[in-house]
């Protein structure tokens, strides 16, 4: 609960904040009629298109879509959680925050991060005095100055480490906590975790030593040691680099994702600065989130092992999952990025950066061998193969042209291959993502309602009295319209306050687009629309009703099950009488 802060209290500082002095301290906006513009800052344009409104106290760019109050644009740039927004403006504001949680736990944790940068110092010191370590790094053709920038160090024999600990005084249950020394197998006392290791201290985004990763200058087993899960730390939740790449990342919009910590060095040594490692081939949800944070596309280059092919399969799914544009780097089997520059330097590897392909041309080369023909089993189990990376895309104009390209590919007719996941989909084989089963004429009449629910508190109560925001189709309307609607109840609606409630980006766009857009009802009778609108709601809501019901009814008849029928067959009479006696 260290993260908690009320509602009333983030309320308070987003409505006594100025988001155009906040944003104005980023960026040089200039005023243009009631609002200020700017070139935004998260897309390249020639045209200023960023609009903040003192008035509405929004911001969006009507070129890329970026939009929300004075905490989004906070978390955008900083990159940072909600909650660091909140406090982060609070602090610039003077406005304090009561502690809440656990403050013991707190200063637990920033005494577990001040212990690891010791330690992290002491192993850093070690690697100047062991000439093995140093000579092990100068071979692999790692430069002084880059093992300073990552800080790596050496991890001595566990006396030695033991000997140290002691000599300052640290504490053993701490240190224990962290996972740096383990209980004795033989009875009494500890021994370390890390022992004659070449160390790679573990970073958070902000720089702290969180962790630590261990390699073994020899063949023995394991070649790598990561630090075990601690209160600070948590392998997947982790990218290492991040901290020291994160503004490269952010400034080109893409990120290399490798596998280890060399690897990451070694780029940063050759000028490419926008690489990360899931410490492993384990790619988890987090980490495919933490990547999204700072980039719109991700290169994947791990080794084109067994392992690492595998690893990249689950990588891409991961990946897509959070709309991430997916390109994958075919290295040389058997080596990896760090090998690449040493051996062949940094232009080979920019080379098969450059030729690297969208995550589907890959997929379907892995599936489909170049010159074998296909049986028509062998296109069921590749389609079958690919379904579940189909199955993350959001985008049905995307899925479309990839599912072109596989019956491209398999020499199938495109409605064939559609049907053949559609059969998968219905016999629970995967799980293809929805396509929108409303028309666009649906779709477009709840964007005018949402739009103006969002322009007048009073054609909010009055979409309350005469229909449910839980009849929305589109998901994002539906979310903004019951926040809307528990705001206007409480008497507590503002486009600020909204925003706080959604909390996730999506929304927060929608809301400052639909806001701060053109208003496209102006001078005209807004409740004379919004009667007739619910009006058309509710015909379209009943006739999607008796278009079920028919297809009951036929399932029905097909099994023989008359009284079903007839039961049917009333409710299908009673929709239709209400469909054409109701009036707003």
């Amino acid at each position: 609960m260290a993260d908690y802060i009320s509602e009333e209290l983030i309320n308070r500082i987003s409505e006594e904040a100025d988001i155009v002095e906040v944003i104005g301290e980023y960026l040089p906006l200039k005023k243009a009629g009631k609002n200020y513009k700017a070139l935004c800052p998260f897309h390249e344009e020639r045209t200023p298109s960023f609009v903040v409104s003192p008035e509405k106290q929004l911001f969006h760019c009507f070129g890329c879509g970026v939009g929300g109050n004075v905490f989004t644009f906070l978390m955008r740039w900083e990159k940072i959680s909600f909650p660091e927004a909140v406090r982060m403006l609070a602090e610039k504001m003077g406005i304090p925050i009561p502690a809440q949680g656990n403050r013991k736990e707190s200063l637990w944790k920033e005494e577990l991060y001040g212990l690891n940068e010791e330690i992290a110092l002491y192993f850093q010191q070690n690697l100047w005095k062991n000439k093995v370590a140093r000579g092990y790094l100068k071979d692999r053709g790692f430069d002084e100055e880059t093992l300073n920038v990552f800080r790596v160090g050496y991890a001595p024999s566990s006396e030695e480490f033991l000997k140290f600990c002691r000599k300052k005084g640290f504490s053993f249950e701490r240190l224990r906590d962290l996972g740096l020394i383990l209980p004795s197998k033989r009875g009494k006392g500890y021994y370390a975790y890390f022992r004659d290791r070449i160390i790679f201290p573990v970073f958070t985004p902000q720089g702290k030593v969180c962790g630590f990763g261990g390699r073994v200058l020899d063949s023995s087993l394991p070649k790598y040691l990561n630090s075990t899960q601690s209160p600070i730390f948590d392998k997947g939740k982790i990218l290492y680099g991040l901290n020291f790449n994160k503004e490269e990342i952010r400034r080109k919009g893409e990120a290399i994702l490798v596998e280890g910590y060399t690897d990451v060095l070694a780029l940063y040594q050759a000028g490419i600065r926008n690489a990360v490692a899931s410490l492993g081939t384990s790619l988890t949800h987090s980490q495919a989130r933490l990547i999204r944070r700072y980039a719109d596309a991700i290169f994947i280059a791990y080794d084109q092992d067994r392992a690492g092919v595998a690893a990249t399969l689950r990588g891409i799914d991961l990946l897509l999952e959070v709309d991430l544009k997916v390109r994958i780097i075919s290295l040389p089997e058997g080596a990896d990025p760090a090998d690449l520059l040493t051996e062949e330097k940094r232009e080979l590897f920019i080379k098969k950066k450059d030729e690297a392909l969208p995550y589907f041309d890959w997929r379907l080369n892995l599936e489909i061998p170049q010159g074998r023909t296909l049986e028509a089993e062998d296109k069921i189990r590749v389609i079958k193969a690919l379904s579940p990376t189909l199955s993350k895309i959001k985008n049905e104009i995307k899925l479309r042209e990839l599912i072109r390209k596989l019956a491209y590919r398999l020499d199938l007719d495109e409605s064939l291959v559609g049907m053949e996941l559609e059969s998968f989909k219905k016999k629970g084989k995967f799980s293809l993502s929805e396509l929108p089963k409303t028309g666009n004429e649906q779709e477009k009449m709840e964007e005018m309602l949402l739009r103006l629910m969002l322009s007048d508190t009073e054609i909010a109560k009055m979409v309350k009295e005469r229909w449910s925001e839980d009849y929305f189709n589109n998901p994002s309307y539906k979310a903004v319209a019951q926040r809307v609607i528990s705001l206007v109840e409480k008497g507590e609606m503002s486009f600020s306050a909204l925003i706080n409630q959604l909390r996730e980006e999506n929304l927060s766009s929608l809301v400052s687009s639909f806001s701060l857009s053109e208003d496209f009802f102006k001078g005209s009778d807004k409740k004379r629309i919004v009667l007739d609108l619910i009006e058309a709601l509710y015909r379209n809501r009943g006739q999607r009703k008796i278009e079920e019901l028919r297809r009951k009814i036929k399932e029905e008849e097909e099994e023989g099950k008359e009284e079903k029928v007839r039961e049917y067959l009333d409710e299908l009479i009673r929709l239709k009488k209400q469909i054409l006696s109701y009036r707003s």
